[in-house]
């Protein structure tokens, strides 16, 4: 096998637990019905002698019922990984649907456990809960948009917002005619769509105001810093 995955209700056979970790294979550990008292426990024992591990949020509850869904406790994952940095986080899930997978792809998850069907009308505990091949083609796909979504944690002005910039932002315009001489106070500035590029924005408008005139304006024409003086 090349990994060993440990299901929840052996977490706290340590005796196993060390002997899967000593096979210097990758250990999967999912921590369903578990305190975080043996969750430390469990991680200690595996860590001291394989690095290797993935640590899995998981509830056991296999019904299926929507209410399940107040019971994944999918910030246990940030407890993790504040816990421990270095371990891969996961999830072992067994709700419908995709609205787990994406809430914990979305806090850091790598590692994705869903039962698999080809009928979710089998007789059986796990197939009411299962995903069908479409199911998990399309979880696959949400997933991975998510994961392009995430993007980068930098606030910046994106590649494809660059022309927005100019057509939602305002700029600082002549709201009337003025001529050279003029010096600019509130009311002759209006604040309007496009913000052409080179204009003045309107954060600056306490910086304009006081400021000359060098030429004639017509009304609408934007405020560039060469139209004016001190």
């Amino acid at each position: 096998m090349p990994a060993y995955k440990i299901g929840s209700g052996e977490i706290d056979w340590i005796e196993a637990l060390e002997r899967m970790a000593a096979k210097g294979k990758p250990v999967i550990l999912s921590t369903g019905a578990a305190t975080i008292g043996d969750v430390q426990r469990a991680v200690h024992a595996i860590r001291k002698i394989n690095p290797q591990l993935v640590l899995m949020q998981c509830n056991t509850n296999y019904t299926a019922s929507e209410e399940n869904f107040k019971h994944i406790h999918l910030n246990v994952l940030k407890t993790y990984a504040l816990m421990f940095p270095d371990v891969v986080l996961g999830l072992s899930d067994h709700t419908s649907g995709h609205a787990t997978v994406l809430g914990a792809v979305a806090l850091g998850v790598r590692v994705l456990e869903k039962h698999f069907t080809d009928d979710t009308l089998r007789d059986g505990p796990d197939h009411k809960f299962a995903m069908d091949p479409v199911m998990w083609e399309i979880m696959v796909k949400n997933t991975r948009q998510l994961e392009r979504a995430m993007g980068s944690a930098d606030k910046q002005v994106a590649e494809n917002e660059k022309e927005t910039v100019i057509i939602q932002r305002r700029c600082l315009r002549a709201a009337l005619a003025l001529r050279a001489g003029d010096v600019i106070t509130r009311e002759k500035i209006d604040v309007l769509r496009p913000a052409t590029p080179g204009a003045i924005l309107p954060d600056k408008i306490d910086e304009v105001i006081g400021m000359e005139l060098i030429s004639d304006m017509p009304a609408g024409k934007e405020f560039c810093w060469g139209d004016l003086k001190r």
